[in-house]
């Protein structure tokens, strides 16, 4: 049995948690009285959780949206959408942040990144599923 299509399957549940919090941070933003506890981080500034929300939003919705139309451009887009996501954890960690594991997230965090990007690119799944490498050549 090919890992893949579990593969696939934890990345949709992934990205639609990640939708999910993306929204629920959004409500938080928009100053709304939400009925659940606050999922923002209260040391980040307005502009900052603006970032963090809406690359989050726009990344889970590039990776279920061009999964579900098989837009060749969904592995492009996403490492795009992950980019913006690293830039944000980075400007977090180093301005913001004071825990002491917080280098420790940021390189997981990153490394999430690269292999989930890896197996867009190079998987045979995703290959076959969006017709080609994302928009590479070879």
């Amino acid at each position: 049995m090919s890992l893949s299509k579990p593969f696939v399957a934890g990345l949709v549940v992934l990205h639609a948690g990640l939708l999910v919090w993306a929204v629920m941070g959004f409500a938080e933003w928009f100053r709304l009285d939400v009925p659940w506890p606050h999922v923002a981080n209260p040391l980040f500034p307005h502009g900052v959780l603006l970032a963090h929300w809406t690359s989050v939003l726009v990344t889970a919705s590039l990776f279920l949206g061009g999964l579900a139309l098989r837009w060749p451009a969904t592995p492009t887009a996403v490492a795009c959408g992950y980019a913006a996501m690293a830039t944000v954890c980075l400007i977090e960690t180093t301005t913001y942040l004071v825990h002491d594991a917080r280098w420790l997230a940021m390189g997981l965090e990153y490394a999430a990144y690269i292999g989930i990007g890896w197996f867009l690119f190079r998987s045979t799944w995703t290959q076959a599923h969006f017709g080609g490498t994302g928009g590479l050549a070879g």
